[in-house]
């Protein structure tokens, strides 16, 4: 089984998250579809998963990371594009280059026969790798993720570009893998792909996960089936669908789109009424994909502030409660990113809210509260400046030309 929790990849600072919390699994017995366009983060998260790259995230094969595993090609098969057409040396045979892999991996050399006749590549043994079209350079990539015989196989995009004939083997191939028991991780850009290959279709979009859908909900949500016809008399049966209770489109000049009855249908009720008709297809409309919630998306915190309620004459005073440290520029850790203004007093002054800005120093930020105390009530509140003893927070009255500060000198305060 292959578990994967909270896969994230920054490739910039500051830029986009190329994966935000990714969390899926591939279970056993299934076949598990990783599926979003291009620049979605297919790749980056298959690679997150194999340690290929940096970031933050676990993920588990059985229970352990890649690196922990003592022989990973046991237990793990690897399909990932490559920047070169040829998977080995160019002049090197097939059947060479698979028998030099059995080696590296510990396997016999009957091993690698046995695989080139799974892959229906007996014929070509002895064909020098330059000579390998696309689908055999695939085939090939297959045997060599299968030569450990593991139990868990991740493919990325294996299907794409190959020729129909090529494409259906595959797919046949691995929904054929897990009747075994094992696990198998595909990525594909297709929905029409997904829905015939998939158990299960995790949709990724802008890095993040949108949609985790058994395969059955996935048809039915995301790929609507419906019927090309076109003719010169598509007025007339425009009609005839009608009354039917099908639902039609326009497409294009001289067609339509019908949904809600066969293409059986259809073409009888054309043949009925003597309509021409130039074609009669069956095809499917990829619905869009659900979009990545904009919540998700970090943003700068504002700057911190301090917030203090001064108390007025028979008012309580209030204590101050650290809520949190911010380093300037990096914001406030966790949900201290955002304050909530105390709110104003009914019989009181309005709430100050007064910036501090202690250049490099740690900025605390400070919540007014009550608390009763016994004695008599000062008129004002104030916070204590750096390096102040606690007893100087509480001042007397001041008037307007005492509310100019004085600057702090010593060794013991920051002078800015």
């Amino acid at each position: 089984m292959i578990q994967a929790n909270g896969l994230t990849k920054v490739y910039r600072r500051g830029g986009r998250p190329a994966l935000l919390e990714v969390s899926l699994d591939a279970r056993p017995g299934a076949v598990t579809v990783l599926l979003g366009p291009e620049d979605a983060g297919k790749t980056t998260a298959l690679r997150l998963m194999l340690g290929l790259e940096h970031g933050q995230g676990v993920t588990l094969f059985n229970g352990r990371a890649y690196r922990q595993l003592r022989r990973p090609e046991r237990e793990v098969g690897v399909v990932l594009p490559t920047v070169h057409r040829s998977l080995g040396h160019p002049n090197r045979t097939a059947l060479g280059h698979l028998r030099m892999l059995a080696a590296a991996v510990g396997v016999p050399a009957a091993r690698a026969d046995a695989l080139l006749e799974q892959t229906r590549l007996a014929a070509m043994a002895d064909h020098r790798l330059k000579s390998f079209s696309l689908g055999m350079n695939r085939r090939l990539a297959l045997a060599t993720a299968l030569l450990g015989d593991p139990g868990m196989l991740l493919l990325d995009a294996p299907a794409e570009d190959l020729s129909p004939r090529n494409a259906e083997w595959l797919h046949a191939f691995l929904r054929a893998f897990p009747a075994g028991g094992g696990s198998v991780l595909v990525t594909t850009r297709s929905p029409q792909e997904a829905a015939l290959l998939g158990d299960r279709v995790i949709t990724l979009n802008q890095g993040r996960v949108v949609a985790d859908q058994p395969v059955a909900e996935f048809r039915r949500t995301r790929l609507h089936p419906e019927v090309a016809v076109r003719g010169p008399q598509m007025a007339r049966l425009t009609d005839l669908l009608l009354a039917q209770g099908a639902e039609i489109r326009p497409d294009g000049r001289a067609g339509i789109a019908v949904s809600g009855l066969e293409r059986t249908e259809i073409g009888e009720l054309a043949y009925r009424n003597g309509i021409l008709l130039h074609e009669l297809a069956d095809r499917v409309v990829e619905q869009p994909a659900p979009r990545a919630s904009q919540s998700a998306v970090t943003r700068t915190p504002a700057p911190p502030a301090v917030q203090l309620l001064p108390a007025g004459v028979g008012a309580r005073p209030r204590t101050l409660r650290v809520l949190g440290v911010s380093q300037p520029g990096r914001g406030l850790p966790g949900p201290a990113t955002e304050v909530t203004p105390t709110p104003k007093p009914a019989d009181g002054p309005p709430t100050v809210v007064l910036p501090i800005d202690l250049g490099d120093s740690p900025t605390a930020l400070l919540d007014v509260g009550p608390a009763p105390i016994a004695g008599p009530v000062p008129a004002a509140a104030a916070v204590p400046g750096p390096g102040m003893p606690p007893g100087s927070a509480t001042q007397p009255p001041q008037t307007g030309a005492d509310l100019i500060p004085e600057p702090l000198t010593g060794p013991d305060h920051w002078n800015g």
